[in-house]
């Protein structure tokens, strides 16, 4: 039975070539995950005027084990009677990854956001503009992201800025072996 997930992180810094969330599965799983949405809200509260960055996702390319360094993150299913993930089913922040595939990437501004204001950074505060992958939109003939054993996907920061914070989302099934 297919089960939904969301892994969630506030508060994420940014650094150059930091891993903001993603989602791995080492060489030994045998689980099909589908990502369908990855979500970048603009989470920043201190003055960054002006800050456009490079952010990138990528399917990732995880080999024998987990990710290492940075934090786990633990994803939460959407219905309560679903199973827990397999052990070799991980997400995290900050972690070390190693880039695969390019999916997309796109600019981003990490200046704070301003009650008053309408530009790109206010903009960011809303769902429908701080999802930056989704798979889901009804067309049956567009797959997800599908990370089998050794794979994984991720958000990464490729530009050089430092200022700022985001809140970052990655929704997926585990639609089991």
């Amino acid at each position: 039975m297919t089960a939904t997930y969301r892994a969630t992180k506030q508060g994420v810094t940014f650094a150059s070539g930091k891993s903001m969330i993603d989602l791995a599965q080492d060489s030994g799983g045998s689980r099909v995950l589908r990502t369908y949405r990855i979500y970048q809200f603009n989470n920043n509260t201190t003055s960054a005027t002006g800050v456009l960055t490079t952010m990138v996702i990528y399917r990732q390319t995880v080999g024998g084990s987990a990710p290492i360094g940075g934090s786990t993150i633990t994803p939460v299913k959407h219905d309560t009677n679903s199973g827990a993930l397999a052990a070799n089913v991980t997400a995290g922040t900050g972690r070390t990854i190693t880039d695969g595939d390019l999916f997309r990437q796109y600019l981003w501004s990490n200046d704070e956001p301003d009650v008053s204001g309408s530009s790109m950074d206010e903009w960011e505060l809303f769902v429908p503009f701080a999802e930056v992958w989704n798979a889901g939109y009804g067309d049956s003939n567009v797959e997800p992201i599908v990370s089998r054993a050794g794979y994984g996907v991720h958000l990464k920061h490729a530009g050089a800025s430092t200022e700022g914070l985001c809140d970052v989302e990655i929704e997926f099934t585990d639609a089991g072996s």
